[in-house]
């Protein structure tokens, strides 16, 4: 289940947006939904992939 992470996604959209390339690092406390906020969010979107977490 996914809720109330929509400032989150609108976060990254703006950051998506973006002119130029940028780098950004997800972090903090573990089972809190990093990982899950970062593949709601990509399914979105058909040019980006999430690399460097697996799902377990």
């Amino acid at each position: 289940m996914f809720l109330n992470r929509q400032p989150e996604l609108s976060y990254l959209d703006a950051r998506y947006a973006r002119p130029g390339a940028e780098f950004a690092v997800l972090y903090g406390r573990r089972r809190v939904g990093k990982s899950s906020l970062i593949y709601e969010w990509c399914a979105g979107s058909s040019s980006v992939k999430p690399a460097g977490a697996r799902r377990r």
